[in-house]
């Protein structure tokens, strides 16, 4: 009798965590942000065990709210100098060497030949 008192009582948290991670994900939580956002959401519904999707689908319109960046909704970062994507090494530029160019350096800085 207990166990099956039990797994009902699983069955309904489940049905309640499926419920707020649909109607965050349907505002565009994912990742980290959704099981934040799933915590938060939970608290703010901790008097209401009952609450239905209404009240759910508006307690999450109100977390996007407060918190935006939960959403999805963070800025753009700035594109890198040089043109190049955010994140990727700059591109190599500039003319490339002449073929014996490091050995002649090499000769130079031993001072075998003069320029």
């Amino acid at each position: 009798m207990r166990a099956a008192e039990a797994r009902e009582a699983q069955a309904v948290a489940r049905e309640r965590a499926a419920l707020l991670r649909s109607a965050l994900a349907g505002l565009g939580a994912a990742g980290d942000d959704l099981s934040d956002a799933v915590l938060l959401i939970d608290r703010a519904l901790s008097d209401q065990p009952d609450a239905d999707e209404d009240a759910v689908a508006a307690a999450a319109e109100q977390l996007k709210e407060r918190r935006p960046e939960l959403f999805g909704s963070r800025a753009a970062a700035p594109p890198a100098p040089g043109g190049s994507p955010a994140g990727d090494p700059p591109s190599r530029g500039g003319v490339p060497p002449k073929p014996g160019a490091a050995g002649r350096a090499m000769v130079r800085r031993r001072g075998f030949i003069s320029d």
